[in-house]
């Protein structure tokens, strides 16, 4: 059996040894596995690194990162997962709290001058031959992440390697859609548990490439597309929203929207009735944009809303709309269409060896997510009350709504804190309506949150539009929008703004903070 994370980057080096794992700079497994080795050693003799011992990460998304969480692993010690969004004092007391030995970052940072620092772009001279690979278990820690912040009594999650092999095994069950050799593309941070999982582990356990883009810009993305070719594509949801707008309202200027709509619907009959190369039509100027030959496009991070997965589900793509929690090491369930080896279709569940359920769902099968398997965390780190808050008979009750629809796919619904109760007692789920309001071309972002006016409790939507989009107009679209649900769902309510609204380093919007910027009047532009 596997013990940690050491042993499954050692068994797919040597089982893909001449591969190429960073694309860029063409470095084979066989390379990725002695640059490990050399910066563990530096590790090991200039700083004294042992099992145990907890080394920052600091840095933004590059090879060097890899190779620094993996040489961090290889020592017993663990690795401090830093967010590059937050402020240095915050960074500073991270590091106090967990007792950092050591960071490893990038020189932009600031790091305190009680804490050894070491250039995470500084080559490593050492002799790999004087590698040693610590005594790691299973149990042992591997990494640790802040969920909130650094004030009270914060909560820690530490992830053992159990966790993390467990990831690794269980992506296995996506081979046949995620297939060995598959070029991965790597934009996402990698601090975050979904660029862990998803450009680090997942890419190695299944013995693909990796092409690491540092800069988060999407012409960037472009060019990166249209030179490598990339397989893999994961991204957040604003990504996708982002290149589903492009390509819609390219489609409407050039007088092509409906007619595209059509074929993607019927292509099943087209290409039943011989006329398939009107679908192939249709969908090649799409599959160019991102290089020719993706087949999975991967969104997690918030909820994908389901007019986006649907649109690039008829394009061809595979798209896994995952779900998941940096204290689930961020796979609780893959909604994943695809055909496996043996021609069955399979849908959606959690990964192999893991369970999810809808605890004590309302009529209408929505209840909060409760997830138990080896990828769950054990609890937070000295966080008795917060342990006894999350977890009831072995389930981490995630605080996150959903329910289970047709052919076992989770469709969330929002967090319990962001539910809306009306004052006649219906909910009203944010995730829902922001999703319907993103429908239209000049609202480029969306947050619904719960404000009392004249006295009644009403949804009251905050919208980014598109520059000198009005107020008038903005009314006229939610008006449309909103004759597609009950009455009792609608905005009636609403703010706008060119600015971009507030969002986590995963692009989720901050719902909370948006309230507050209500409160102060932040958004003078308002139907009220």
């Amino acid at each position: 059996m596997v013990k940690n994370m050491y042993e499954v980057l050692a068994a797919a080096c040597q089982k893909n040894s001449a591969g190429v794992f960073f694309v860029r700079t063409n470095k084979t497994y066989a390379d990725l596995l002695s640059m490990v080795k050399k910066r563990a050693v530096k590790l090991a003799k200039k700083y004294n690194i042992k099992k145990g011992d907890v080394v920052a990460l600091l840095s933004g998304t590059c090879p060097e990162f890899v190779v620094s969480y993996f040489a961090i692993l290889s020592q017993g010690a663990r690795a401090l997962m830093l967010d590059t969004g937050l402020a240095a004092n915050e960074h500073k007391e991270m590091m106090r709290i967990t007792g950092a030995k050591l960071a490893i970052a990038q020189n932009s940072f600031e790091i305190p001058k009680d804490i050894p620092t070491m250039n995470i772009d500084e080559e490593d001279s050492d002799d790999e031959n004087g590698f040693n690979v610590a005594g790691v278990e299973r149990e042992d820690i591997a990494q640790l992440s802040f969920t909130s912040g650094t004030t009270g009594n914060p909560k820690i999650v530490p992830l053992t390697h159990h966790n993390m092999v467990s990831l690794c095994e269980g992506v296995q069950f996506y081979s046949p859609v995620m297939k060995p050799g598959y070029m991965f593309y790597g934009f996402l941070p990698l601090y975050h548990i979904y660029g862990v999982v998803i450009n680090m582990l997942a890419p190695i356990a299944l013995g693909c490439s990796l092409l690491i883009q540092p800069v988060l810009n999407p012409k960037e993305f472009l060019v990166d597309f249209a030179k490598y070719r990339p397989h893999v594509i994961p991204a957040v949801p604003r990504v996708w929203e982002g290149f589903y707008k492009k390509i819609v309202a390219g489609a409407k200027e050039k007088k092509k929207y409906t007619l595209m709509r059509i074929i993607l619907a019927s292509q099943g009959f087209l290409n039943l009735i011989g006329l398939g190369f009107m679908v192939r039509k249709v969908k090649q100027p799409i599959q160019d944009i991102f290089g020719g030959r993706v087949k999975v496009l991967v969104s997690a991070g918030a909820t994908l809303k389901p007019t986006i997965r649907k649109f690039f589900e008829r394009m061809g793509f595979a798209v896994g709309d995952c779900y998941g929690l940096t204290e689930t090491v961020g796979t609780g369930n893959m909604n994943f269409k695809f055909r496996m080896d043996n021609k069955e279709m399979t849908y959606a569940s959690p990964l192999p060896g893991n369970k999810i359920r809808i605890n004590n769902p309302d009529k209408n099968g929505v209840g909060e997510i409760w997830l138990k398997g080896n990828t769950v965390m054990s609890g937070y780190l000295n966080n008795p009350q917060a342990n006894a808050e999350a977890f009831e008979n072995g389930w981490f009750k995630t605080g996150d709504l959903g329910k289970i629809v047709s052919k076992n796919r989770l469709v969330v619904k929002g967090r319990w804190k962001q539910i809306i109760v009306l004052d006649s007692g219906k909910n009203v789920y944010p995730d829902e309506l922001e999703d319907l309001y993103l429908q239209n071309e000049d609202i480029l972002a969306a947050a619904v949150v719960e404000r009392v006016i004249n006295g009644k409790t009403v949804a009251y939507g905050v919208f980014q539009v598109t520059p000198e989009t009005t107020i008038a107009k903005v009314d006229m679209l939610i008006k449309a929008s909103n004759l597609k649900i009950a009455p009792y769902k609608w905005v009636r309510h609403f703010a706008i703004t060119e600015d971009e609204l507030p969002q986590t380093s995963a692009k989720k919007i901050k719902h909370f903070e948006i309230q507050k910027m209500l409160d102060a009047g932040a958004f003078p532009l308002r139907k009220e």
